[in-house]
């Protein structure tokens, strides 16, 4: 059975993620960071395939831990899917001084730098899979020439986004030669999912809508994979 780890498997997309690929005979290592959910823990009740790891991928440390508790199970990993993200409502943008300097800090710690952390921590064992293969969720708002038309963003999660792009350009840039192929995926306006399992009224996409297409966009091998893109949950690309 070839082996996948998700990071942001809480809830929501991350979860669903977890499922699809249990259902196409995956055994998953699902990172979970928010403790006041248990909704992993519940799928994996049903799922002997799914392992439950305890995952900040902004805690050097917690990936250490994380990457030990995967080695107790399997040698190596066929995929690892990034898609732990640090959203929220956080007020910081220079037409509402004084900014809020720890905002931008929490948003690249978790969402630019912890992906590139999780795959430098991992490519031992991705080393050693068949699949050699690298997916992380980035965003529209990582786009910088869509962005002239939206004001009102709050700066942290859409500079974060951009950041995460070009490291995954760079990571690209590296381990493509080396036999990795890459996935870069914008999932749309998700419905967030509460800790009693519901979704909550804003959003636009039921995130099992996007996650069944994103597992087929992560399995799926590309005739061009040496192209770099971002697709997302229509299949169609965007600049970056």
């Amino acid at each position: 059975m070839p082996n996948v780890l998700i990071t942001g498997a809480d809830r929501g997309f991350g979860l669903l993620l977890c499922k699809e690929f249990l259902s196409r005979g995956w055994t998953v290592f699902g990172g979970k960071y928010m403790r006041d959910f248990n909704l992993i823990e519940q799928e994996s009740e049903k799922n002997s395939a799914l392992h439950v790891i305890p995952l900040d991928v902004s805690d050097i440390l917690s990936i250490k831990n994380a990457y030990n508790l995967v080695t107790q199970q399997t040698n190596s990993l066929d995929m690892l899917i990034s898609s732990a993200a640090l959203m929220g409502e956080v007020k910081c943008d220079i037409d509402e001084p004084p900014m809020d300097l720890n905002a931008p800090w929490n948003s690249f710690a978790v969402n630019a730098l912890g992906p590139v952390r999780l795959a430098e921590h991992f490519l031992p064992l991705l080393d050693r899979g068949e699949r050699k293969r690298l997916c992380f969720v980035s965003s529209e708002v990582s786009c910088i020439v869509l962005m002239k038309h939206r004001p009102g963003n709050s700066y942290p999660y859409p500079m974060s986004k951009t950041s995460l792009n070009m490291g995954v350009r760079l990571m690209h840039n590296l381990l493509f030669p080396q036999g990795y192929t890459f996935r870069l995926y914008h999932p749309g306006w998700m419905k967030r999912q509460e800790v009693d399992g519901t979704l909550g009224e804003f959003g636009a996409i039921d995130p099992a809508d996007t996650a069944a297409h994103a597992a087929k966009f992560f399995d799926t091998d590309l005739k061009d994979e040496h192209r770099m893109v971002m697709c997302d949950y229509l299949g169609q690309e965007w600049p970056f």
